[in-house]
Order: C-alpha cells, then structure tokens, then sequence
C-alpha cells in the first residue's frame, strides 16, 4: 500500500468536506460523557476529604471559592447543561455556558485528584465545539428550525474533528514522551518497575482479583513481562503521532489505544477508556457517517 503523505496530513485534510453526522455523534458522545463524569461520586467525596491540592489555571481564591461553596451548584448545572448538549437543543447559548461550568467544576475535581481524567480530555473538544456547527443534525435545533443546515463553507464539518483528532495526538503522544524524558525516567519507566507497581498496587481493585481471587502469577517476579508492557504502551502512544501525517492508519490507532485502555482496566485503572473512545469517534472514515460526500 503506497501512501501520499504530501497530500493526507491534518493541514491538508482539514480543508476537506466533512460529515455533519459525524460531528454531531460526537457532538451527543460528549455530552454524555460529560454528564456520567459530572454526576460521579468522586465529586461528592473530595469535598469531605484532603486531596492533593495541586494549583490549577484560577487565581488560589477561585479555587478556594469553588471547593467551599460552589462544587454542588456546579455540578447540577454541568448535567443540565450537559443534556441540553446531548439533545442540541439552543447550542449556541448552551456551549459556552457548559464550557465555563466544565472548567470550574473539574479544575476543582483535578486540584483535588491530580489525574488526567475527565479534565484533560475533554475541556479542548468542548471549546471546539463552541465554534463548530454541532447541531446542524440530530439536535431539536434542527428540527424546530432555529438553525438551517446549509453552510457556504465545504469544511464546516470537517475542521473541528480534525482538531479533534490532533487533540488526541497531542495527549497520547505528551504521555508517551513524558514517561522517557528527562533520560533518567525513561529508563525507570522502560525496565518495568511503573507497571509493575501499578499492577501489583491495584490487584485488589482489579477484575482479574474478582474473577480469578488471586494473581494469575507472580506480580514480584518476570521484570521482563512488565518490562514488555511498558515499551509496548510507550510505542503505542508514539504511534499517534502518525495521525498528524496520514489518516490511513487510525482504525489501527483506535485499536491499540483501547486495547491498552482495556488492559489497564482489568488491571484496576478504570476511567480512560471510555473518554478515548469520544474522542476516536473523530478518528473514524467519513464514509461510516455519510454515504457520500460532494
């Protein structure tokens, strides 16, 4: 298979038509994720207990303001907003509110739990939809007529997923470098001691405790296996990049990310996969949304 690189790279694809489908999946995959991380649990308890107390973007009486008064009134607006998303239902009012919601309520829940989880994934696609015409189908806006789908520009649909898309490179690729640089991390990370830790640390929280009652081997021994496992998710993660050159390989880049999101899963590291597969949705041909494209 001979491949065009000059001819398939994000700038050049992004000037390409696109599906309004397409984005308006994505549109509604959003909203539920953000109305599931909204209503989590997790909120209610970082209010009663010591987290990390790590700075976010806010001035510190921001942060403060939020975590004393502000999380539970943030929270009910996040998910009705969220549902107002969900439906397209007066999007162009509803996105920059649920934007500002967002990024209040979960600079909290990341000062508290220093994770990536929902917070970096999800607060740049949203800001992308604020400007992006999400609800041109599928949405109530649509169909009570406070919009019309006609558009002068032929990629109206085609530019925010492909941002979305380079947003996905840039997380998966960040994490892969971060784990090798500086040089002295990179080989702590690559003889295995970090998923070592991490799959023994967790086995009690993991499906495999549930199922099996104890470990399938021994966790304290085969450094190679754990070694294998991180270079395996190191390459995994560099292998986005591709995405930025060629569109060609994404369903495998689907594949790999999940597959690795799955294993961490099992292992007692919940929450990644489910916000990796919003946003592959971007990943996907055109030709799954639309059958085609003038």
């Amino acid at each position: 298979m001979q491949i065009d690189y000059s001819n398939n790279h994000i700038l050049e694809r992004i000037k390409r038509p696109g599906s309004a489908r397409q984005l308006a999946v994505f549109r509604i995959l959003l909203g539920l994720q953000i109305f599931y991380s909204a209503s989590s649990e997790l909120l209610n308890l970082l209010q009663v207990v010591n987290g990390t107390e790590k700075p976010t973007i806010f001035p510190q009486f921001m942060d403060n303001l939020i975590a004393e008064f502000s999380v539970p009134y943030l929270q009910v607006i996040t998910q009705v907003l969220s549902v107002f998303l969900i439906l397209g239902l007066f999007g162009r009012l509803v996105k920059p509110l649920l934007f500002t919601s967002f990024l209040l309520l979960f600079s909290f829940w990341y000062s508290h739990f220093d994770a990536p989880v929902p917070w970096l994934y999800l607060w740049f696609p949203l800001l992308i939809l604020m400007f992006a015409r999400s609800e041109d189908v599928l949405s109530l806006d649509k169909y009570f007529g406070f919009i019309k789908t006609e558009s002068e520009y032929k990629n109206t649909y085609r530019w925010p997923v492909e941002l979305v898309s380079g947003w996905f490179v840039y997380i998966y690729v960040a994490a892969g470098l971060a784990k090798i640089i500086p040089l002295y991390k990179g080989v702590s990370w690559l003889d295995g001691g970090t998923s070592q830790g991490i799959i023994y640390d967790r086995f009690l929280n993991s499906i495999w405790f549930y199922v099996f009652k104890e470990p399938v081997f021994d966790f304290t021994t085969n450094g190679w296996l754990f070694a294998s496992l991180s270079i395996g998710s190191l390459l995994i993660e560099l292998f986005c990049i591709i995405i930025f050159f060629t569109n060609k390989f994404n369903i495998l880049v689907i594949f790999l990310i999940v597959s690795m999101h799955f294993f961490l899963y099992l292992a007692g590291v919940p929450g990644f996969m489910q916000t990796a597969l919003v946003l592959s949705v971007c990943l996907l041909p055109i030709k799954y949304f639309e059958k085609k494209i003038r």
